[in-house]
């Protein structure tokens, strides 16, 4: 699960990490970034990453789905904070 402290920064899954990984955005009642908030996620592993949230929402900005999204190999996706309890995210290795 994210942090604040993670607020604009990337995470990172390396190449040399073959395990799939999910990396949660807690709600906003646990954890209030800032609207406006980026955090840009990468993956450089073969295994796939799942980048979830909590109770909030998570946009895809393709398709306006909401849910949880995977991160495919050499990928690279930002999520954008747009209101309390909204983010969108958009990038490419993204479904």
């Amino acid at each position: 699960t994210l942090v604040l402290a993670d607020s604009g920064k990337h995470i990172h899954h390396a190449a040399t990490d073959g395990t799939a990984r999910t990396w949660t955005i807690p709600a906003n009642s646990s954890v209030a970034y800032p609207i406006g908030t980026a955090i840009t996620f990468t993956n450089l592993s073969t295994a796939d990453v799942t980048i979830a949230i909590t109770s909030d929402s998570l946009y895809h900005s393709t398709d306006q789905t909401a849910g949880s999204r995977t991160l495919a190999q050499y990928g690279m996706a930002t999520a954008l904070k747009v209101y309390a309890t909204k983010w969108v995210i958009s990038g490419n290795g993204l479904t």
